[in-house]
């Protein structure tokens, strides 16, 4: 039996159809819970606090908004006394996200953290140290009528846009944050709005960090867990690809929203640099459940180690991927452990 520890994003899509709180955070993510009960395995959930914050800031002009707030509570709560880690997930465009006609708006001029203010002040939500210090007090806040002595300690970024960490170290600091998990090893992104690049990043299933996850150092006071990622080679992917093709032409179906890199056009390349790719190159893909099958997942089981991190969204769940994590629940081919879990077992 292999252990993963498993991370979840809980939040909405953020993209021009977001969804609902029921069918991309609540019913999967109970879904989810009930499955890992059947070996008392445990998550980390990236609780993304300031879908949240607006909720608490406009519920009392939207009855709708105010229960997606309690049925969040109500979840929260069920989460933690199943064991779960709730930990800290930042999407900044909440912050100018407007309600109307029943949906939610969303500029990307803040998507990436790095983009608010530099100001060190803690009490301005608008800066990167007060922004942190917000979501962390308001996460503690909730989470503490559950568990007196409870700490943020872990974050993951929107966007996984960790990136110039020396521009988030101070708020870091101050707030007492010292474990990651938002590098993707050797992957790329060169969509304008969720850009990121980790080439050449370590691939360690965890390392201790200084000014930026890119660098190992031992003595460094962050610690790193990233998501982990493997190499397909091209022959494998093209197998792959032709299964997707043949087998699972509804591989999506449920899928209630768009992201927000569905937007932007940057990263459209002509269709023969495309095949170009695919013909030649390895596939680097991540530790996923999210828009995979059971042929492809099962080679990526196989391939990974223990300790590796799995990431998954709830709001990307659905039947076929539900199956493939109780197939290998049920004949017990893992277990899934927190991050807190995880640490508190090396320690």
């Amino acid at each position: 039996m292999k252990t993963f520890i498993l991370t979840i994003d809980y939040e909405l899509f953020l993209g021009s159809r977001t969804g609902t709180v029921e069918k991309c955070m609540l019913e999967p993510t109970y879904r989810l819970a009930k499955m890992l009960d059947m070996n008392n395995s445990k998550m980390t959930v990236f609780w993304d606090i300031l879908h949240y914050y607006r909720l608490k800031e406009l519920e009392n002009d939207f009855t709708n908004l105010k229960n997606d707030r309690k049925l969040i509570d109500e979840q929260i709560s069920f989460l933690i006394s199943k064991g779960h880690d709730i930990q800290l997930h930042l999407h900044p465009q909440w912050l100018d996200a407007k309600y109307n006609d029943g949906e939610w708006k969303f500029k990307y001029d803040h998507y990436n953290i790095h983009t608010l203010s530099e100001e060190e002040n803690p009490e301005r939500i608008e800066t990167i140290l007060g922004c942190i210090t917000a979501a962390k007090k308001l996460m503690e806040k909730e989470i503490r009528k559950y568990i007196p002595d409870y700490e943020v300690t872990t974050y993951r970024a929107g966007g996984f846009r960790i990136e110039p960490f020396v521009k988030l170290k101070k708020a870091f600091e101050y707030n007492n944050i010292y474990i990651d998990s938002s590098v993707l090893p050797g992957m790329t992104n060169n969509n304008r709005i969720n850009f990121y690049d980790f080439r050449n990043y370590p691939s360690h299933n965890y390392y201790h960090f200084e000014n930026s996850p890119s660098e190992l150092s031992e003595e460094g006071r962050f610690i790193e867990f990233p998501v982990t990622t493997i190499s397909i080679p091209v022959y494998k992917n093209i197998i792959f690809t032709l299964t997707r093709f043949l087998k699972y032409k509804n591989l999506e179906s449920g899928r209630m929203g768009s992201g927000s890199g569905e937007i932007s056009n940057d990263s459209k390349k002509s269709i023969i640099k495309k095949i170009k790719r695919f013909l030649t190159k390895s596939k680097l893909t991540l530790l996923t459940t999210d828009g995979n099958f059971a042929e492809r997942f099962n080679y990526i089981f196989r391939k990974v180690k223990s300790g590796s991190t799995m990431i998954l969204h709830p709001k990307l769940l659905n039947l076929h991927t539900f199956n493939i994590l109780e197939d290998k629940l049920s004949n017990k081919e893992v277990k899934f452990v927190s991050i807190n879990n995880f640490l508190n077992e090396i320690e």
